[in-house]
């Protein structure tokens, strides 16, 4: 991708970044909260309880639980993970709705991990 990374925030379907490496913010479309930014699932959930300040939930659990979510659930509108687009590699993120609190919607995320 010539202009680099792209972040869809994955509630709205609005473009949060185009072009400029992502930090953690909030989507200009609906508001929501979105921290990551690893390599992979695991680690964008740790970064985001890290950035979030949620020592307390297991990063593994919660990864385990975001992709056991189903698309008509009530969660998959309050918290999900989606990743960036950019050439030869992407990054993951966390996405929580504004008007849901982290700490509620990760844990229970964490609920659906097997």
């Amino acid at each position: 991708m010539a202009g680099g990374p792209r972040l869809v925030c994955p509630l709205c379907r609005t473009l949060v970044i185009d072009g400029t490496e992502p930090l953690p913010g909030a989507c200009p479309g609906c508001g929501a909260r979105y921290a990551g930014g690893a390599a992979d699932a695991p680690g964008a959930v740790a970064a985001a309880l890290a950035w979030w300040g949620l020592g307390g939930l297991d990063a593994d659990r919660v990864s385990g639980g975001l992709f056991r979510i189903l698309p008509g659930d009530p969660l998959n509108s309050s918290v999900t993970v989606t990743s960036d687009r950019r050439d030869g590699f992407y990054r993951w993120w966390v996405f929580v709705a504004a008007a849901a609190t982290p700490a509620d919607v990760l844990a229970r995320a964490a609920e659906y991990a097997p």
